[in-house]
């Protein structure tokens, strides 16, 4: 009696149960032998790509508490749902076709080690992309509208990665954005000291400087750096260092800034780790592209006019931030002989940011010069040109 009550007590729900088991064990049955090997293989990339998603959204979201990145992997795993979708009368047949135990590639050992929290990561990022490629192949046999939906997750999940491995946190690249004006520093340019042109600046309310020194030694060059990083930081100002990698590392800097032939920004990358903002100069649409794809934070785009600072090979002008601003989402910083006359023009062609020198730092009155410079970037104030020292020395 106790039994009969149970079953009774009971009935309706497993009814329910081996209603849906049988039918989708019947739509499994549905497929010839060969296909249903095929459905069992997306069953099993479907979850791994499930699992390789979520460790990889957690390390973003707990690690790295970066939410830009965690949104990105999370949209990855909504399209994922638009790919099931995809699949038609096969999807329902996916969990009948699951056979764990006579799975032969199924191995609990222990996995390969991992270092580190983004070891893991980065793992669960490779075996997802793995796992949406066999996906994109084999559904081509059961349901091929579900091949382009994880073609398209593959390759956002491509530019999550890079979002997450290669590029500085979502926090540093917003307090880089917010600065319209980047101040490059050369010592030996300045009027007056390099620690009162500091002071005088933050005081104005700059926050992104650029230290470039073509002939200080290594070592002379990160003391400086590293006295300069230390006042700048008190006042959460970002401080990137030109070309020297080393000098960054040392300083404790926030990025550095890289030429067309400096060290590989990928090397640049593995050295500084990935909460350093890294930059590069480029000086066409397809260097700003290549950039751009290399995981570069910022670019500096340029010359836009003749300049003494440094020697150019060539002046681009305007016509160059017309062609690249549009095409890249990241900060273009135009560079290269700005100064107060110009500067509106510059804004007339698509510029909101700028990286300026010898104007403000040859100054007289450089806090007025980098106001005025913002003002007339930002509102199309016309400024007159500043006081200043001439130019007479040229950057090797």
């Amino acid at each position: 009696m106790i039994l009969a009550h149970v079953s009774s007590a009971a009935g309706p729900a497993c009814q329910r149960s081996r209603k849906h088991e049988t039918r989708d064990e019947h739509r499994f049955q549905g497929y010839t032998a060969a296909m249903q090997e095929v459905l069992r293989i997306l069953d099993a990339n479907l979850n791994r790509a499930r699992e390789g998603l979520r460790t990889a959204e957690e390390y973003a979201r707990f690690i790295l508490h970066d939410s830009a990145a965690q949104q990105s992997l999370k949209a990855v795993r909504r399209k994922l749902e638009e790919l099931i979708r995809a699949l038609g009368p096969a999807a329902p047949a996916l969990l009948a076709a699951r056979d764990v135990a006579g799975d032969v590639g199924l191995d609990l050992g222990a996995s390969a080690t991992r270092r580190t929290s983004a070891d893991v990561a980065a793992a669960g990022v490779k075996r997802a992309q793995e796992a949406l490629r066999v996906i994109e192949e084999y559904a081509q046999l059961v349901a091929a509208a579900a091949a382009a939906p994880a073609a398209q997750a593959r390759y956002a999940l491509y530019e999550a990665e890079q979002r997450l491995f290669h590029n500085a946190p979502s926090s540093q690249l917003a307090r880089l954005a917010k600065q319209p004006l980047m101040v490059i520093i050369t010592r030996r340019l300045c009027h007056g000291s390099w620690r009162t042109l500091l002071e005088d600046l933050l005081e104005a309310g700059a926050r992104c400087f650029q230290l470039r020194e073509k002939r200080l030694s290594a070592r002379d060059f990160s003391e400086y750096a590293t006295q300069f990083v230390e006042r700048a930081r008190r006042r959460d100002a970002l401080t990137i260092i030109n070309d020297r990698a080393d000098v960054a590392l040392a300083s404790q800097a926030d990025g550095v800034h890289l030429g067309q032939e400096d060290l590989p920004l990928s090397t640049a990358r593995r050295i500084l780790g990935r909460g350093a903002l890294i930059g590069m100069s480029c000086h066409s649409p397809e260097e700003a592209q290549a950039a751009a794809a290399q995981g570069a934070d910022y670019i500096g785009l340029g010359a836009m006019y003749d300049t003494r600072t440094k020697s150019v090979s060539k002046v681009s002008g305007p016509s160059l931030l017309k062609a690249v601003v549009p095409a890249l989402s990241l900060p273009i910083y135009a560079i290269g002989g700005i100064k107060a006359q110009n500067v509106g023009e510059l804004a007339e062609a698509g510029a909101r940011h700028v990286a300026v020198c010898s104007a403000i730092i040859r100054s007289r009155t450089p806090a007025k010069a980098y106001t005025d410079m913002v003002n007339a970037l930002l509102h199309g104030k016309k400024i007159e040109e500043p006081e200043s020292l001439p130019t007479t020395e040229v950057s090797p």
